[in-house]
């Protein structure tokens, strides 16, 4: 029998099979996107980091914008505060005036004192004018030298046809006059006109044309006793004294005599040298215009209480502002629904609860019937707000406004008080600490001076015929050579009030602002010189003088210098200088500067700061260049710079990582191209062996 095997189409396994297989697995490499998977598994490795970081740094930044923000909403509300700490917001005044051509108000200040004032205008004040004789050229020489130029009264004489003559000048020991220079720069009398324009004592000048010829006119300021008195020292070619207008010689001319303002306020006669009158009713300035025998013109002043009223509700309206805006950085803010950066900033919340703090605190110092903003009608909220109480009731606002006025303005102005009239407190400062310090006095404040010996002349003093000059020193500050003119003294006081007006119109004391004051006692028959300043360094002293000078007592000599004040203040001892008073630093009282009268022994001084100052220095200190709030922004400013560089230290990190992940998969793929080229030899190899297969071998 004989058996017959079928075989079936599929092939048998091979090696070369296989081998294909895994050549088709790999591809030409990995297949793999190393880059992208480098990237995704370095940006996994420090997203975390990455975001704490961005979170840091976007909170701190808005910190320092928020705290911007919240330095604006104080300073805002310190504006509002500083209004309230004006004496002039509490001390505002109206004034009423009819329809009047008399006068007109120009100046109404806060010192003004409430009341009625009836004012008569009697006579208005006038200038004195004095003429030169004429000249026929206004650029021709006048004549070089001084002319010396004081200020007094002259008594007048009626000369036909009716104008007023010269008579005798007496000086105004009060007022300072001058030295005009007439040198070649300025030798003419255009020349002389400018120099008495430039010359800073009140003078006016003008040249008038007539008829070919021309005139000085001199014009001095208003008053009786602002006229005139012009003496000349030539040098060189005469001429000069043609300008003289003095006892001696009065070659000037009087257009116009010079006459004070008189007027009536309330019955009581008043005269100035000025028609702006300054000083008639305290805080009120008016130009006199016209005079009248018959008309009053009523004038009204009343206390404006609207300005601080306004003031107080625009502070509270502040207040309520600073709290809404700074609620939204250190609170919930509704609006953006989250919280705000300041939140948690244990800073930014403190600085909130001082301020709230200080609206309620009791005022140090102050004693009057208000002590603070809550019994004054002002009361907070249950939400922090304040409200003013506009009732009616006698603890209202409104009603403290009305009733209790003066108490209002203790409670927000600072006030100082000295009990003893001759110790005046005069200024503070943000360091005074409120409160009663008791003043001793242990050295009085004294002026230099010098007392001549007694005289040897007798009145009347003839000086013709003598020379009388010296040089005087003020408190270290010599005069150049004074000399006496060719006179007839009738009085000592008139030889007083002739030698202070020379010295102190000296342009060495006047560029040094010293003067002195010079008396004639009649007792002793001396004359005593005596300086305008206290302190240690005030003195008087007398050199070159001539031998003639010995008739007036005076010679070669200094005088007896002045002292500085000395004393403690609250027990502690204190700075003197001059007449004035310091507090030592770093006391209690310090920066409460005294002025202290000679005669004084003790007494006791009291400081209250008042609420708006005291609440303007508290935002003031967080405000400042090196304060809390500039401190917090500095040290936000650092931790900033510390996230950036923890974000540098991160990104090297992950490029670290990223390299080492590069070269891991840099090995792979060596492995894998390795593994492709033994493949692709397996393959041949393989299809070798099946083309021998097929062949039959």
């Amino acid at each position: 029998m004989t058996t017959t095997t079928s075989a079936t189409n599929s092939p048998a396994p091979t090696t070369a099979g296989t081998g294909s297989s895994i050549i088709s697995a790999l591809g030409s490499g990995s297949g793999i996107n190393t880059t992208a998977l480098v990237d995704s598994l370095v940006n996994v490795s420090k997203l975390a980091d990455t975001n704490r970081l961005t979170t840091q740094q976007t909170l701190l930044q808005t910190q320092i914008s928020d705290y911007g923000l919240l330095s604006s909403s104080f300073s805002k509300l310190e504006t509002a505060a500083s209004l309230l700490g004006s004496s002039d917001t509490f001390n505002a005044k109206s004034v009423s005036v009819p329809t009047t051509t008399l006068l007109g108000i120009t100046k109404l200040n806060a010192q003004a004192v409430a009341g009625d004032y009836s004012i008569k205008v009697d006579a208005i004040a006038q200038a004195q004018s004095l003429s030169s004789g004429n000249f026929l050229s206004q650029t021709a020489p006048i004549g070089k030298g001084t002319l010396a130029i004081r200020f007094g009264s002259w008594s007048n004489q009626v000369a036909p046809p009716g104008s007023l003559a010269l008579d005798t000048f007496t000086v105004d020991a009060t007022k300072t006059g001058g030295t005009i220079t007439i040198d070649n720069s300025n030798n003419s009398l255009t020349g002389l006109r400018d120099a008495i324009n430039k010359s800073g004592l009140g003078l006016k000048a003008s040249i008038v044309s007539n008829a070919g010829v021309f005139n000085l006119v001199v014009t001095g300021p208003s008053g009786a006793s602002n006229e005139v008195e012009i003496t000349a020292t030539e040098s060189g070619a005469p001429g000069l004294a043609s300008f003289n207008a003095n006892n001696t010689t009065k070659n000037l001319t009087q257009v116009q005599e010079g006459k004070n303002s008189v007027i009536h306020v309330n019955g009581m006669q008043v005269t100035r040298s000025s028609n702006h009158l300054t000083d008639v009713v305290d805080g009120l300035e008016f130009d006199l215009f016209n005079s009248s025998a018959s008309e009053l013109v009523n004038v009204g002043i009343s206390e404006d209480k609207t300005v601080p009223e306004k003031s107080i509700r625009d502070f509270v309206a502040a207040y309520n502002t600073f709290l809404s805006e700074s609620g939204k950085l250190v609170g919930f803010d509704s609006d953006k629904n989250a919280f705000g950066s300041l939140h948690q900033d244990p800073l930014a919340k403190n600085l909130l609860q001082q301020v709230r703090n200080q609206l309620g605190a009791t005022v140090t110092g102050v004693s009057s019937i208000f002590t603070s903003l809550s019994n004054l009608g002002i009361r907070t909220e249950l939400d922090g707000t304040l409200k003013i109480d506009n009732s009616t009731a006698p603890t209202s606002f409104r009603s403290a406004i009305d009733n209790n006025f003066s108490a209002v303005r203790d409670l927000f102005i600072p006030k100082t008080s000295s009990n003893n009239a001759q110790i005046v407190v005069t200024k503070n400062s943000a360091n005074s600490v409120a409160g009663s310090y008791d003043v001793v006095i242990t050295q009085q404040p004294a002026k230099g001076k010098l007392i001549a010996g007694a005289m040897v002349s007798t009145f009347p003093l003839d000086t013709t015929g003598k020379t009388y000059t010296f040089t005087a020193a003020v408190d270290g500050i010599s005069t150049s050579a004074i000399t006496l003119p060719v006179t007839n003294y009738l009085t000592g006081n008139a030889l007083a009030a002739d030698l202070q007006t020379r010295i102190n119109s000296d342009a060495n004391l006047v560029t040094a602002k010293l003067s002195l004051s010079v008396v004639y006692n009649s007792g002793t028959n001396k004359l005593e010189f005596t300086s305008g300043a206290y302190g240690g360094s005030s003195n008087v002293a007398f050199s070159a003088t001539s031998a003639d000078m010995a008739d007036m007592g005076i010679s070669n000599s200094t005088g007896t210098a002045g002292s500085d004040v000395a004393g403690t203040v609250g027990g502690v001892t204190a700075f003197g200088l001059g007449d004035v008073l310091l507090p030592a630093l770093g006391s209690k009282a310090e920066g409460l500067t005294m002025r202290i009268e000679p005669g004084a022994t003790t007494g006791t001084i009291t400081f209250a700061r008042g609420f708006a100052s005291t609440f303007t220095r508290l935002i003031d200190d967080f405000l400042k260049t090196n304060g809390m709030i500039k401190n917090r922004e500095t040290n936000i400013t650092k931790e900033v710079d510390k996230v950036k560089t923890d974000q540098k230290t991160l990104d090297r990190r992950s490029e670290a990582y990223r390299a080492r992940l590069q070269a891991q998969f840099s090995a792979m793929e060596t492995i894998v191209r390795g593994l492709k080229s033994t493949g692709t030899f397996l393959k041949n190899a393989f299809a070798s062996l099946n083309g021998n297969n097929s062949n039959g071998n």
